[in-house]
């Protein structure tokens, strides 16, 4: 499902050359790859294992870095681990050149994990307001997950508890095992598009400009 999931949100991507990329909350920097640019700049809370982290955040404190340095800022599965979410935007804004644009993606039916800094569910109004309050303007906006991906996820996690830890049984890791072989099968019911009014949805993708 991981991966289904992923490839949604590599779709979403801008597929043009670009300048300097900041990633924040880069983590391993899944999507790097998947990016044109003349520089990839990554940030986050700690090192990852490569220990190639560029800028160590520090919650509260602007980052070392001169304003409008970014034609692009990812925020990538991060936003609901932010317990100051507007001072965040409001370091990015600062972080993006005219013309420049944050991508975000961000669970919204789905578990909690890497508690306990896991703050926040943002609907698709939600994540407008909070934009809005830090002068952004929503380019693009879309659910992706149906209801049949939601529901199929959630199940196959259902086991996964605070701490990463999963308590199933053998009886309930042989049917997540059964349920699994089933996804290539379905994946096309899996992957087709929520609506836009729809109230069941896994993740939100959202491109964001800011005057």
């Amino acid at each position: 499902m991981d991966g289904l999931m992923q490839s949604q949100i590599a779709a979403f991507l801008p597929t043009r050359q670009l300048g300097r990329v900041l990633d924040y909350g880069a983590g391993n920097s899944p999507y790097q790859h998947l990016l044109k640019c003349d520089q990839y700049v990554t940030v986050d809370i700690s090192q990852n294992l490569a220990c190639n982290i560029d800028y160590l955040i520090v919650p509260g404190e602007k980052l070392p870095i001169q304003d409008q340095a970014f034609d692009l800022v990812l925020l990538l599965d991060v936003l609901e681990h932010i317990a100051e979410p507007d001072f965040v935007l409001g370091e990015i804004r600062r972080l993006l050149a005219p013309h420049g644009s944050l991508i975000i993606s961000i669970p919204f039916m789905y578990r909690e994990h890497e508690t306990p800094y896991d703050f926040a569910r943002y609907t698709a109004f939600g994540i407008q307001e909070l934009l809005r309050r830090q002068h952004g303007e929503v380019v693009r906006i879309r659910k992706v997950g149906n209801v049949y991906f939601t529901l199929m996820a959630l199940f196959l996690e259902r086991g996964v508890a605070n701490g990463e830890q999963n308590s199933l049984g053998l009886l309930g890791r042989l049917v997540n095992r059964f349920m699994r072989s089933l996804v290539p099968v379905i994946s096309p019911l899996l992957l087709k598009s929520p609506k836009d009014d729809d109230g069941v949805y896994h993740h939100l993708l959202v491109e964001v400009a800011f005057s």
